[in-house]
């Protein structure tokens, strides 16, 4: 895996193309599609659980990287390497 990430939407396969081309001689760049498909449990549920049952409530609030990937059409990360 390579030290910078190109997360790119399902709906920009044109965008996902061309980065994988452009990218495909650059070992540090790796270029994927976005593997979410929707909303895993429904938003009601999750507010109406009671406090000791943490699967049916969110402890993720909303990430960057999920808000420019659904502004943007993609998402640039740079990993950090653990020594």
């Amino acid at each position: 895996m390579g030290d910078h990430l190109f997360i790119v939407s399902r709906q920009q396969l044109d965008l996902y193309r061309y980065l994988s081309r452009e990218f495909s001689t650059e070992v540090d760049v790796q270029v994927i599609l976005d593997r979410r498909y929707g909303e895993r449990r429904i938003h009601d549920e999750r507010r109406s659980a009671t406090r000791g049952d943490r699967r049916a409530t969110d402890r993720r609030g909303p990430s960057e990287n999920g808000t420019q990937i659904n502004t943007l059409g993609y998402a640039f990360v740079r990993l950090a390497t653990v020594r």
